[in-house]
């Protein structure tokens, strides 16, 4: 019986990595008398899942059972082993989960060892693995009122979560029972006599098996800063990303994909408001590209099977893909929300399909005003015209059905006109540096110069206006007046600038070349009146 139990016992070792429910399945013939025991201690080294953490959990450990009879294979190994139960009272506790877990009452064996016996099969999906997730399961649900005397078995230890991996020292060697305040329960064994392997296998780490897997979504940033992807969690804010109506964004979400022993499926949903999705996206476990079952919808849903699951647990999952932003206001902004739902095991049973997290990005784009008044302000002016560059491309900008587009032509670019109210409102613009120009001006009047000038979109939304060399904005645009822009007009010398800019300098010139001209005329009539004389 011995060789039988020691393969199985090895088998099942070598599986605890990936099960993080089983890390020792071992013989315990309660009969036999311990030749070597193994009274000295031992760590357990918990583990994140790639991309996790172990803050927010904490681990109560309780020791199930003791290694006996332990036969050395040199120095570091260990051939075989029994495990033995630690009094009558934890003995009872095992053996009535094991009977509701269904794993058998084998003849001389103590509970303890019932469960260690359990099989090799690592199969998530197999008998065994059902009964191993049933009887840690029954163990944690009744640790804190199980024992004949009514007295709860004894935590040997707790620890409080922290980082992405924990090293959990000075346990006395044996089984455990570990019960996660935030994920599920597991069965684990320490290595044996302190750092021993078992035929070979470390015993004493473990993946633990989160019920909770986080999801985190980011968004490229604006147009100067494409390469950067950032939490864009609300719009109008100074962490917001912006873009024009009519760019393709890149995005990206990353998650963990559950443990094998724990996860049945896992389902991301991705939802699109003011976004149109371009393209297909990409899936990928570090460079390997995966292909989970893909439907396009509003966005798009994503599921990873058991067989993703089984290949990549615990394994982090990168998406990237494009959306055009297609609609997008300062009173209801794009966005991106991605939900995970993960369907899990319960002990021997299936659990029901739930949304264990989701997260949000959102792009922001902006719009302003622009009033044509006279000089002093008092009359609004319509039919004067507008024109935007972008100067960070050095494009003009064309706006058809709300998306914006670029072109190299001043001609090709969109004219925005003044209405009957003096004002015309340009929406869909995101971050950055713009040059607008006056290209027609108001109905029934004359200009004697027109405006250009700069103006800045923040991520948050704020426009300021500068480089306006005529000085003919009044005022900066501001939240209070829905950032509009005042643009004067000018039809009467006596409204020229007093000093300065490039009006002044220009009407400086133009008097300077009538005078020049006007001096030429005079000269060449007195010599024209000379040479009459002469004659």
């Amino acid at each position: 019986m011995e060789n039988t139990n020691l393969k199985r016992l090895a088998a099942m070792c070598a599986a605890a990595a990936s099960l993080s429910t089983l890390g020792l399945a071992g013989t315990a013939m309660a009969v036999e008398t311990p030749t070597t025991s193994d009274t000295g201690t031992a760590s357990i080294t918990l583990n994140a899942a790639q991309g996790n953490t172990l803050t927010g959990h904490t681990f109560d450990f309780y020791r199930l059972g003791s290694y006996g009879d332990i036969t050395a294979n040199g120095d570091t190994d260990v051939k075989s082993l029994t495990v033995n139960k630690i009094d009558d009272a934890s003995d009872k506790w095992i053996a009535a989960a094991n009977a509701k877990a269904g794993i058998a009452d084998l003849q001389g064996f103590d509970a303890a060892g019932d469960l260690a016996h359990v099989g090799k099969d690592g199969e998530p999906t197999g008998t065994v693995q059902g009964q191993l997730r049933e009887a840690a399961k029954q163990l944690a649900a009744t640790a804190s009122t199980a024992g004949t005397d009514g007295k709860a078995p004894t935590v040997t230890k707790t620890v409080t979560g922290s980082g992405a991996t924990m090293t959990v020292a000075d346990l006395p060697n044996g089984l455990y029972l570990i019960v996660d305040s935030a994920g599920s329960p597991m069965i684990v064994g320490t290595p044996i006599q302190g750092s021993k392997t078992l035929n070979g296998v470390t015993l004493g780490a473990l993946t633990i098996k989160s019920k909770t897997v986080a999801i985190d979504k980011k968004v490229s940033h604006d147009r100067k800063d494409k390469a950067t992807l950032i939490d864009s969690k609300a719009g109008n804010a100074a962490s917001s990303a912006s873009w024009n109506v009519g760019d393709t964004v890149d995005f990206q979400y990353e998650f963990t994909l559950g443990n094998k022993q724990n996860t049945v499926k896992m389902v991301v949903t991705d939802t699109m408001d003011g976004l149109t999705l371009s393209g297909d996206p990409v899936f990928k476990v570090g460079q390997t590209a995966i292909k989970p079952t893909v439907v396009k919808t509003n966005g798009f849903t994503a599921t990873f099977d058991q067989n993703l699951v089984k290949q990549y647990e615990n394994k982090k999952v990168t998406v990237t893909y494009k959306a055009t932003v297609t609609n997008a206001t300062r009173a209801k902004q794009a966005s991106n929300t991605v939900a995970l739902a993960s369907t899990q095991y319960d002990g021997t049973a299936q659990a029901a399909t739930t949304v264990d997290t989701n997260d949000t990005a959102t792009v922001s784009a902006y719009d302003l005003n622009v009033k044509k008044t006279n000089w002093d302000g008092k009359t609004t002016l319509a039919g004067a015209g507008f024109k935007i560059k972008d100067t960070n491309t050095n494009k003009w900008m064309k706006q058809t059905g709300g998306s914006w587009s670029y072109v190299a032509e001043q001609k090709d670019a969109t004219e925005f006109l003044t209405g009957d109210n003096g004002q015309v409102n340009i929406a869909g613009l995101g971050a950055g540096d713009y040059q607008m120009v006056e290209s027609k001006v108001p109905d029934n009047m004359t200009s004697l110069v027109t405006a250009t000038f700069n103006f800045h979109i923040t991520d948050a939304g704020v426009v300021t206006v500068d480089g306006d060399a005529n000085k003919l904005i009044s005022g900066q645009p501001t939240s209070k007046n829905e950032y509009t822009i005042t643009v004067r007009n000018i039809d009467a010398l006596t409204e020229l600038p007093q000093t300065g800019g490039l009006l002044g300098n220009t009407m400086i010139g133009v008097v300077v070349i009538a005078m020049a001209g006007g001096v030429a005329y005079l000269t060449v009539q007195s010599k024209r009146r000379r040479e009459a004389h002469t004659l």
